[in-house]
């Protein structure tokens, strides 16, 4: 079930925030430091920490406690109150403790947080340190949950979700992926050969990321997907590729969060959509007062303050200076 509204009140950037969130698609820019990949990283931590607290409860050992900074999803459950100490791994912070407020029906579903850095190249060794070092490991947990997550075997029969994306997938890595009893990642490509993926191209262990999490179903129909810059490393005749696979997934009942700093990608969805496809654009800003906030519209030429497409008329107008320079 997706996220409806998040508020953060008094956290790193924010000090009164609100964001209403949709159903599908929704697609966040900002300059940098403006709390993007912070607001990606809170609503999974409260997410995450919700379940440990479920399943705590379970066996009647959960602690409730008020402390003084309090963080709100209001969605679909009831209200409880938790010091969130996955937050603080998460987050890399020290010293503090907080109090969230979360309405979330976290048990209907699947959440997941896809990072910016390419993680699946390095498993085999951060799996054995996770295993060494435990809660102690000097990683931001999402980066270790990923990996977790894609190593799960995928299904012997593909999932529903599978036959209108994972084809395409397919076709941009050339093969499908394997993973070894060693917890390492392989493609398979369609000739036979095995290669790792340390020695795949990075755009193309993206599309072997999102392959892998749908075809062991860490990616369904219910799922929340917060994903940090997806364009990372993509090859720019690759994006618009990406952007139907995420419009697909959409279609599919998937909601999608993410942030982005690139033209090509966040304008994509304006061309590619369907009337009835879900989208949100948002811009996350400073305002008069020095407090991030946030605005939004269906379209992205539509959306004001617009720094990306400011810094693309920024470009247009210096190249028609320079070449009016040179003639």
């Amino acid at each position: 079930m997706p996220i409806n509204n998040i508020k953060v009140h008094n956290f790193t950037v924010f000090s009164d925030f609100e964001m209403k969130l949709g159903n599908g698609i929704n697609l966040i820019i900002g300059e940098n430091g403006i709390g993007k990949t912070h607001l990606l990283k809170i609503i999974y931590s409260l997410i995450k920490t919700q379940q440990q607290y479920n399943d705590t409860k379970k066996d009647g050992n959960a602690q409730q406690m008020s402390v003084p900074k309090e963080l709100v999803i209001s969605g679909l459950a009831t209200v409880f109150d938790v010091t969130d100490e996955y937050l603080k791994s998460s987050m890399s912070s020290s010293d503090f403790s907080l109090k969230h407020n979360m309405v979330f029906q976290s048990t209907q579903t699947q959440v997941l947080f896809i990072p910016s850095k390419e993680m699946l190249s390095h498993a085999r060794g951060l799996t054995s340190m996770k295993k060494k070092y435990g809660d102690n490991m000097p990683f931001d947990a999402t980066l270790l949950d990923i990996i977790e997550k894609a190593q799960a075997w995928k299904l012997s029969k593909a999932p529903p979700l599978a036959k209108s994306i994972t084809p395409v997938l397919e076709r941009v890595i050339g093969g499908v992926v394997e993973i070894k009893e060693d917890g390492s990642f392989w493609i398979k490509k369609t000739d036979g050969k095995m290669l790792p993926f340390s020695m795949e191209a990075d755009g193309h262990k993206l599309f072997g990321l999102l392959w892998q999490l749908i075809m062991n179903e860490n990616i369904t129909s219910n799922s929340v997907i917060l994903w940090d810059e997806p364009e990372n490393s993509i090859n720019p005749e690759n994006i618009p590729v990406l952007v139907e696979s995420i419009i697909e997934l959409q279609r599919h009942g998937v909601q999608l969060i993410m942030a982005s700093h690139s033209y090509n990608f966040v304008r994509y969805f304006d061309v590619l959509r369907n009337k009835d496809d879900s989208v949100k654009h948002f811009c996350l800003y400073k305002s008069d007062e020095g407090n991030t906030v946030n605005s939004w519209a269906e379209s992205f030429r539509n959306l004001v303050p617009n720094p990306i497409d400011s810094a693309g008329e920024r470009l247009y107008k210096d190249a028609i200076g320079k070449a009016m320079e040179d003639a």
